[in-house]
């Protein structure tokens, strides 16, 4: 049961809290505090607290963009990625414990059993993915680190007199600035990468959201080891010798080598793709070249958002894209590894980004690694208003029809060749009929979206609550009492536009 606030209760949690990382709530003005959060009051208000302030203050949630708890780290992760994804965007985790034609009933850790109408559930995932997450993020800064072609080591510290400014090469290469949960790039010059070390395993699921304006041409490095290759000539690396930074031409592919090293390297255009494989030798000689694909035209436009996901096997050389869950190319290196070895000799584990245009903004979120099972593709790409699709887990078998109900730990789907039951722990995921969906509708009035870790949101109107806890009123669910210690953010103002709800300072 949520507790009512009172003054000892929360002299009680200020003191508890005092050695936990700070929470950092962020303004819609962009204004942000760092302190601690300590519930949810009528209004609804977002009760905090400082070291500064005598007693705590209540923010009105309609000012409030959203607050990131404890550092965007969670205190107990979720240990399941089973979930269900509804028509509203929602993704709820929880185990399936009943289907029938009215409901599907969930088990959570967060908050208990939960039943939700089965036209506003658009995906059942019990087993996605195929393997447990390595990342989900960004909520923490200091995650990640970048690096630039011009400087053989780390980038220079950032000083009141070089501040990076954009666009001008006399200063330090521009950075890409950390805000929520998201990194923004809006730099004139190109040619800083956005990195991540340790976070894929050799057969892995990169996903990841891009809103992007004037112009789209970003390079996506992964399965990279990050070895450095050593400059053609004296002056090549750290400053021109005249203490400036190397500026490199947008669009060069011969400074990939130089950010990811050993590296896979998909180069995405607004209207096509080109995948690289970049290499640096053990004498540090930087090589790369091209991985042919017969079809790579995309259409994304100057300006737009889309969700990227690579799946990828370092062992055998198979990698797909898919844009927003629709596949959208595939390679494969399969020749003679004697005369054109395929894979590097280093498993490389890291990921980045850096963006190949000028005057080119770029938002990344919502950034996912997970193992992979090898499965080509995903129910979503084969779904159809009329008939339910489930998918397995091995990968390659498909159904289709009428998914009628779930006990006794299986799914019972009625097909046109009879009727076919599967254990829940053989599927991957079910998507149902477009048809058979209730229509989206507008959020509730003050609605707040809890983020989870490592997967998962739910959005509802908040009633009551403390720092651990919060009770929702969900419009399909239900009033919820809802346990935090997954959570890693309150989204007061989420946005299915990722273009709109860009600050005016990216």
């Amino acid at each position: 049961m949520i507790r009512k606030l009172s003054m000892s209760w929360l002299a009680g949690m200020i003191g508890l809290t005092a050695a936990e990382p700070s929470d950092l709530l962020r303004f819609t003005n962009g204004d942000q505090l760092h302190g601690t959060y300590l519930g949810i009051k009528e209004g609804p208000k977002a009760v905090w607290q400082r070291e500064d302030l005598a007693a705590p203050v209540d923010f009105k949630s309609s000012r409030l963009r959203h607050i990131v708890l404890h550092g965007g780290r969670p205190l107990k992760s979720l240990t399941s990625l089973s979930h269900v994804a509804l028509v509203n965007g929602d993704r709820i985790p929880g185990i399936i414990t009943g289907l029938d034609d009215e409901s599907v009933m969930l088990r959570t850790s967060y908050a208990g059993a939960l039943r939700i109408p089965r036209n506003q559930v658009a995906m059942l995932a019990p087993s996605p993915l195929g393997g447990r997450i390595y990342y989900h993020g960004p909520f923490v800064e200091d995650e990640w680190l970048m690096a630039h072609a011009s400087f053989s080591e780390s980038m220079p510290a950032v000083t009141p007199d070089k501040a990076g400014k954009a666009g001008d090469p006399k200063d330090t290469p521009g950075r890409w600035a950390f805000s929520g949960s998201a990194w923004y790039w809006q730099n004139k010059v190109s040619g800083t990468a956005l990195l991540r070390k340790d976070a894929m395993p050799d057969k892995a699921i990169l996903r990841f959201g891009l809103a992007w304006k004037n112009r789209l041409s970003i390079a996506v490095g992964f399965h990279s080891d990050f070895a450095r290759a050593k400059p053609d000539k004296e002056g090549d690396h750290d400053n021109d010798g005249a203490g400036r930074p190397v500026r490199f031409v947008p669009g060069d592919s011969a400074a990939l080598p130089m950010l990811f090293g050993n590296s896979y390297v998909l180069h995405v255009f607004a209207s096509h793709l080109m995948l690289y494989r970049t290499s640096v030798s053990g004498e540090g000689v930087a090589g790369i070249g091209r991985v042919q694909v017969n079809a790579n035209n995309v259409r994304l436009g100057d300006t737009g958002s889309a969700t990227f996901e690579i799946r990828s096997n370092r062992d055998t050389g198979q990698i797909s894209l898919f844009i927003d869950d629709e596949f959208a190319a595939q390679w494969s290196e399969a020749g003679d590894a004697k005369l054109d070895p395929l894979e590097h000799t280093e498993k490389g584990s890291g990921f980045g980004f850096v963006v190949q245009a000028e005057n080119s903004s770029v938002r990344l979120s919502d950034v996912m690694v997970a193992e992979w099972n090898g499965m080509p593709d995903s129910a979503r790409s084969l779904q159809v208003d009329d008939q339910d699709i489930v998918l397995l887990a091995n990968g390659t078998d498909r159904f289709s029809g009428n998914v009628k109900s779930f006990s006794d730990g299986k799914i019972l789907l009625d097909a046109k060749h009879g009727e076919f039951r599967f254990p829940l722990e053989e599927v991957a995921e079910i998507r149902f009929a477009r048809n058979r969906l209730a229509k989206e509708t507008e959020p509730l009035a003050d609605s707040v979206t809890v983020r989870l870790s490592p997967l998962g949101q739910i959005t509802g109107r908040p009633l009551s609550g403390d720092a651990s806890a919060v009770r929702l009123l969900h419009p399909f669910a239900g009033e919820l009492d809802f346990n935090l210690d997954s959570a890693v953010m309150l989204d007061f103002q989420p946005s299915n536009n990722i273009i709109d709800d860009w600050n005016s300072e990216f």
